[in-house]
């Protein structure tokens, strides 16, 4: 009996090791973020394609792709990850947490940084509805229950929860680079580059506004922060993204040579009359931990 559990939990850790692969799209950086050297990670994945007697993934200069025997082995990792979600809280209290909550946050918070909160909260807590309100002024403190903010509030409604950096890089499609270059400097930016630029940046960040108006061709200006990826990843131009979401897309470089990351300041805030509610405080405290990988 002990033989075969301890079977079973290498090739969970095979599986699991491909499932990240592919959420991630590269070897390496599924390696990273699972804090596990590269080379220990590909031999899990090799165990498992000589296990299974089929070629899983296809090796490509900027990731990977599966098989088709690779796909139907992922079908099942999604499934294996599914009950591993389901049975990673045995705290039946979650089952009873239930409701909606109003949460309202600006179009850059809530694409950059809410919506990764987010995805595991759904599945922790399948009965709570979470309204997602976006706009560019937030509204009276009546119309939502919680907010994440650039701004900290005052005045006596809210309470601060927590406060975190959100950082910021330069980024760059693969198609641009491949059409224009890698830029050698932010002079070169300025002087030889596209930029596309989001129009609050340059209030945000007097370093970026420096950056804007020296250069020579800004391709594209929006108050988005959906339009500005979209522009971007279009190969319109170089921008500033938030990490957490540019570097999830694989379209998308992120200019490492180039000597500028940017934080910006947001707040976790709750009106003060549902902060002990529970299925508040449930999200109040899955977005505090997820803040710890997302956010800084």
């Amino acid at each position: 009996m002990g033989l075969k559990v301890k079977q079973a939990i290498l090739k969970v850790r095979q599986m699991l090791c491909l499932g990240e692969a592919v959420h991630y799209g590269s070897i390496s950086k599924a390696a990273e973020k699972n804090a596990m050297k590269q080379s220990n990670f590909s031999v899990q994945i090799k165990q498992l394609e000589e296990e299974s007697g089929e070629r899983l993934i296809i090796r490509l200069p900027h990731g990977i792709k599966l098989t088709e025997a690779g796909e139907k082995l992922y079908a099942l990792v999604c499934d294996l990850e599914n009950v591993l979600n389901k049975t990673s809280d045995l705290n039946l209290k979650v089952f009873h947490i239930s409701g909606a909550i109003r949460l309202w946050t600006s179009d850059g918070l809530g694409i950059g940084y809410l919506s990764d909160c987010l995805s595991d909260f759904y599945l922790k807590y399948p009965g709570v509805n979470v309204e997602i309100l976006c706009s560019l002024e937030m509204p009276k403190a009546d119309q939502f229950d919680m907010a994440i903010v650039y701004s900290e509030p005052v005045g006596n409604a809210f309470k601060i929860i927590d406060k975190f950096d959100l950082a910021f890089s330069l980024y760059a499609s693969k198609e641009y680079l491949f059409r224009f270059g890698y830029p050698k400097s932010l002079k070169d930016i300025q002087e030889n580059h596209r930029i596309c630029n989001r129009i609050n940046y340059t209030s945000v960040w007097r370093e970026w506004e420096n950056i804007i108006r020296g250069a020579k061709q800004v391709s594209a200006t929006t108050n988005s922060s959906a339009m500005l990826l979209q522009l971007i990843k279009n190969g319109i131009g170089i921008g500033l993204l938030p990490q957490g979401t540019a570097d999830k897309e694989t379209d998308l470089i992120r200019l490492g040579k180039i000597k500028l990351k940017l934080h910006h300041k947001f707040w976790i805030v709750v009106r003060k009359e549902v902060k002990d509610v529970d299925k508040i405080t449930a999200l109040v405290r899955f977005i505090e931990e997820a803040s710890q990988k997302l956010a800084g």
